[in-house]
């Protein structure tokens, strides 16, 4: 499924599904934490450089400046982010909002720092006093642009600011002629342009993130696709089973394993008996339905893990049994051959049995003793399905037929046939 778009209200910034907007924050998690503490550090120092503003401004505040940045703000920030650092796993088990958080109240806490020194006694007297109101400027920017916040907390966060700025304005020592309402848009300015800024930093990311959810949809989907059209390409369309290619590649896979493990291979190799008299007085789309019924009746008897029943042709069937002795193969023949008999199909031709049957040639080898290949294997299931034509059709037959002209063989010989 492809991920849903963004919800197209401006100020929400929300993605459609809720499921998109659960692994956008949980996936964004970690890096945010680990960009957090890397931004935090270097903007704790950026803050205690100040104090070099405070000694210009005022030097009767920048004891004051040195024991709120240094001793407060500056202890309570290293404090939070060792912890965070050091409590990684339950800070990111936490909602993502507990992060934000974490850097909204650090950013309080510095505009709170600026207030405490520009509501000071030994301001009344600086005229640069609503100049130091440019302070703010900064730590707006740290919340908005540097932590890069999620931009609702963003805007709640510069909201604050704001406030505390306003009411240092209003409550604070100025001068009569002080530039009160330029420094006030000047903050304002700055808090608006960051969100702005904030808000579309967010945006591509957002729309970034739903690239590559869709770029991993559409890989999936094209690697599922890949599967099925191999699938499809061994696959025979009408009765399902594997076709002449696969069992091209299966055959051998399985004579270089029992090369490998010097193990006997066999195969069957079935034939519908008079299917072309099938087809002339029923319909192709009859044998077609008889052909997928013989399909899945061979495919029942043969359920070993490695094994493999193949279409042959247009009315036969091949099936590789690995590890399978000629009695094995021929018991498994045998069921296979009452199977289709059992499924009694009716086949009205005058030189049939009635109903439809199949005839059932049976070869083994032992690969490892042989110095051929596996066509000599098919080649041997072919001359018995020959024979077990030849002598009446509806019978499984060993290769090499025996010589004598008797009925069925016997279903216990151990016998390989000879390479």
């Amino acid at each position: 499924m492809i991920p849903a778009s963004m919800s197209r209200g401006l100020p929400r910034l929300r993605f459609d599904s809720p499921e998109d907007e659960h692994q956008f924050d949980k996936g964004s998690q970690a890096s945010r934490l680990r960009y957090f503490l890397i931004s935090g550090w270097v903007s704790l120092l950026i803050f205690n450089g100040f104090l070099v503003v405070d000694w210009l401004v005022s030097p009767d505040v920048f004891a004051l400046g040195v024991l709120v940045r240094l001793m407060i703000f500056t202890s309570f920030g290293i404090a939070t982010m060792l912890m965070a650092w050091l409590y990684r796993p339950v800070v990111l088990a936490l909602p993502s909002g507990f992060a934000e958080g974490m850097v909204v109240m650090t950013g309080v806490l510095a505009a709170l720092s600026v207030a405490v020194v520009l509501s000071s006694p030994a301001m009344r007297d600086s005229h640069w006093a609503v100049h130091y109101h440019g302070g703010f400027v900064p730590v707006i920017m740290y919340g908005t642009v540097v932590q890069r916040l999620r931009f609702r907390h963003a805007a709640i966060f510069a909201g604050i600011v704001l406030l505390i700025h306003w009411a240092c304005m209003a409550t604070g020592p100025r001068e009569a002629d002080a530039p009160v309402v330029p420094m006030l848009l000047f903050v304002v300015s700055v808090a608006m342009y960051t969100l702005i800024i904030n808000f579309r930093l967010e945006y591509e990311e957002r729309q970034q993130f739903l690239r590559h959810q869709r770029g991993k949809v559409l890989l999936a989907q094209l690697d599922h696709s890949r599967i099925e059209l191999e699938k499809a390409s061994r696959c025979d369309p009408l009765t399902g089973v594997a076709n002449r290619r696969a069992f091209d590649h299966a055959m051998q896979d399985a004579w270089a394993n029992a090369v490998a493990q010097g193990t006997p291979l066999s195969l069957l190799l079935v034939d519908v008996d008079h299917f072309k008299a099938y087809n002339d007085h029923y319909g192709h789309p009859a044998g077609d339905a008889c052909l997928v019924q013989v399909a899945d009746a061979v495919q029942r008897c043969l359920r070993r893990p490695g094994d493999l029943v193949a279409r042959y042709g247009g009315e036969e069937f091949i099936a590789v049994l690995n590890r399978a002795p000629l009695a094995q193969a021929l018991a498994a023949a045998e069921r296979v051959r009452e199977a289709i008999e059992a499924l009694d199909l009716p086949h009205e031709a005058p030189i049939t049995y009635g109903r439809v049957t199949a005839s059932i040639g049976v070869a083994t080898l032992l690969p490892a003793e042989c110095q051929t290949s596996a066509e000599r294997l098919i080649a041997l299931a072919d001359e018995a399905l020959y024979q077990a034509k030849n002598r009446g059709r509806n019978r499984v037959w060993p290769a090499p037929a025996p010589t004598a002209p008797s009925s069925d063989p016997p279903l216990s010989n151990e016998s390989a046939a000879p390479c």
